[in-house]
């Protein structure tokens, strides 16, 4: 008889052999401690013990539901480390640009002085990376969701400023119609980056910081091939079809994924 036989049994109240407990007390202080004024002591560290890791009643049904979810395509994708996770993450929102947005290039694009399309390009590109980079990391954070508000915000409010911003003649003619065209489409070209994101997020109920700064990707993702694809600056087009893929992303991913409380 050992240690661990003496414990396992005030765990689970057995009762042991009498001459082997005997013997084995002879020989361990630590254990006759425990049978000390009734096993008192013993009997203590149990209630404690067993108070404190309570088993639910489908534990066991859990424990094989976290080894199924970490087997098959998806288990291999999220194990890959972070620095992959981002880079084929940013690198599927560039081909989205690419085939949404410059090959498929707005009408009055030539119009636009250089600096400022670089610029604008620049500015999107830098926060997307930044909200893939945070919400990917596996660094500890010290007040997540405070650090992920201002880039949520920061991703809602540029392309509702992006609405009143000057235009080129053809973009100034243009009516509203057309909104819910943009909206399909720029849904569209980001849909295959949300699967991916999905397909590589670790936990499958994420924190609110975690949906924030999904959403406020995928938004500026979406805003940024709208802002190389469509030639029309009318305000109230901008902001239906537009800057309201960021809020619509958000209300999505935080249905379909629902939430943890961390």
């Amino acid at each position: 008889m050992d240690c661990s036989q003496i414990r396992d049994s005030f765990m689970s109240g057995d009762r042991l052999s009498e001459e082997q407990l005997e013997a084995h007390l002879a020989q361990c202080p630590q254990c006759k401690a425990l049978f000390e004024r009734d096993a008192e002591l013993g009997r203590s560290l149990a209630a404690q013990a067993n108070a404190a890791l309570p088993l639910p009643a489908d534990f066991f049904e859990q424990i094989e539901q976290g080894l199924a979810r970490e087997t098959g395509a998806r288990a291999w994708l999220r194990s890959r480390p972070s620095r992959v996770r981002f880079v084929f993450t940013l690198l599927l929102v560039l081909l989205a640009v690419i085939a949404g947005g410059v090959l498929r290039q707005r009408a009055d694009f030539a119009q636009y002085p250089f600096l400022r399309v670089a610029l604008l390009l620049c500015v999107y590109f830098v926060a997307i990376a930044l909200a893939f980079a945070k919400e990917l990391s596996e660094l500890p954070r010290r007040n997540p969701l405070r650090e992920s508000l201002p880039l949520l915000a920061f991703a809602l409010a540029v392309p509702i400023l992006a609405a009143f911003a000057p235009a080129t003649e053809l973009s100034r003619r243009a009516g509203a119609e057309g909104a819910l065209n943009c909206f399909a489409y720029g849904a569209l070209f980001t849909l295959p980056v949300a699967l991916l994101l999905w397909a590589f997020d670790r936990n499958d109920r994420p924190s609110l910081r975690s949906v924030c700064l999904s959403a406020a990707a995928l938004g500026l993702s979406a805003n940024l091939l709208l802002e190389l694809h469509c030639s029309n600056g009318n305000p109230l087009h901008v902001l239906l079809g537009h800057a309201s893929l960021g809020v619509a992303w958000l209300t999505a991913w935080a249905a379909a994924r629902g939430l943890s409380r961390a």
